[in-house]
């Protein structure tokens, strides 16, 4: 599929994202940050997620293909979408308010992919900045990898 974009989405220490990778969704905040915003209307089904470790260099951890986003609706009589413990979200606090649903992960930790993208943006496009070529990298992937969802 071309024009896919290519986007780099920060996961803090991975811990979350490792618990509701199974349910394939993780969590974004809309919350005074405009790059979340932006990539929640742009991006398109078929574009795809790599999901980067902070504090590490810029380490790939998974790579995934983007499905669609949702507003999270959690109400006070009932919750419609996911809550947080229900998506393994209970080591730190936050104002997660949109799902990000993505399919055919593959957990990539073990190949040592290091973007040194350095800031602490939550999300943006793949440019020439990145030390890996991660569109490359992503056809590498498709190639010779099986698709998995968990975590041993």
């Amino acid at each position: 599929m071309s024009g896919r974009i290519h986007w780099l989405l920060r996961i803090g220490d991975g811990k979350h994202f490792k618990s509701s990778s199974k349910k394939n969704i993780w969590g974004m905040s809309t919350t005074k940050n405009t790059n979340v915003q932006s990539f929640l209307k742009t991006a398109k089904p078929g574009d795809i997620l790599w999901f980067i470790l902070g504090k590490s260099k810029g380490k790939v951890l998974a790579v995934a293909e983007y499905i669609r986003n949702n507003k999270r609706e959690l109400g006070p009589l009932i919750n419609v979408t996911s809550t947080n413990e229900e998506l393994g979200w209970t080591e730190t606090d936050g104002d997660w308010d949109y799902e990000v649903h993505f399919k055919d992960m593959f957990i990539v930790d073990k190949l040592d992919l290091l973007t040194e993208i350095k800031a602490a943006t939550t999300v943006r496009k793949y440019n020439d900045k990145c030390m890996v070529d991660l569109p490359e990298e992503y056809k590498n992937i498709m190639k010779y990898s099986v698709v998995t969802n968990t975590f041993n």
